[in-house]
């Protein structure tokens, strides 16, 4: 793995503070999400990574998100476990790499035996966090006993959360990787815990209160939502 990237965000002077988690190859539901969403380029624009996998078209969600970049909009990509995955499928056997990439459904993501140069280059310089004036933003979380800028393996696929407000300067964490329903995400943007997932698991159609993509305004603490719209 590679060195790790963060950044610190400037709030911006004029625009929203958006939150996106957990795609996972949902290119229909996140198009019909922003639209809700009416995305300006004056917004700032935060994906909490997965955004490809399982779902069935994670290279038109990539292509979504090169185009908003390529055309001025403020949109920050934090790396999630399954980027990781794919970046690390690049030192497999070719057979390996269209095994590893066929189980995560997204063979389209090759551009004949190699990953699509534009994908694998969007995909390296992802953040593993990214800080503001008052929140954290990361995939799956942070190691709270030791290393805890450091450990990008955390970063991408820890469960073990616990908070220290020493530790975070008192600011909220914003976290994807982990699905919740819809109703608990929303109780505990409410009551602002100190952590909120906002994986609305889009791809878990069958399970109770989940199967949405969701949109948090960290600065009003409003939420958006889309149902998963696929087929």
């Amino acid at each position: 793995m590679k060195k790790l990237r963060s950044t610190f965000i400037n709030k911006p002077t004029n625009g929203r503070r958006l939150v996106i988690s957990d795609i996972h190859g949902c290119s229909r539901t996140f198009k019909k999400l922003l639209n809700k969403v009416e995305l300006i380029k004056q917004d700032q624009l935060f994906l909490l990574g997965d955004v490809i996998n399982k779902g069935p078209h994670s290279a038109k969600v990539l292509n979504r998100i090169i185009k908003l970049q390529n055309n001025g909009y403020q949109v920050f990509f934090i790396r999630g476990n399954h980027e990781q995955m794919v970046l690390n499928s690049k030192n497999k056997t070719v057979g390996q790499r269209k095994r590893t990439l066929k189980s995560l459904n997204a063979l389209e993501l090759l551009e004949g035996k190699k990953i699509r140069s534009e994908y694998f280059e969007l995909l390296s310089n992802s953040y593993h966090y990214i800080e503001t004036d008052d929140y954290f933003l990361v995939h799956a979380g942070f190691n709270y006993k030791e290393n805890t800028f450091e450990d990008k393996q955390a970063m991408l696929q820890t469960r073990d959360l616990k908070y220290n407000s020493k530790l975070f300067g008192g600011k909220q964490i914003i976290i994807g990787h982990t699905p919740s329903q819809l109703k608990k995400i929303k109780k505990n943007i409410k009551l602002k815990k100190p952590i909120i997932c906002i994986d609305s698991g889009c791809t878990n159609i069958k399970e109770e209160d989940q199967g949405r993509l969701l949109c948090l305004n960290m600065d009003s603490n409003n939420t958006h939502t889309q149902k998963y719209a696929e087929r």
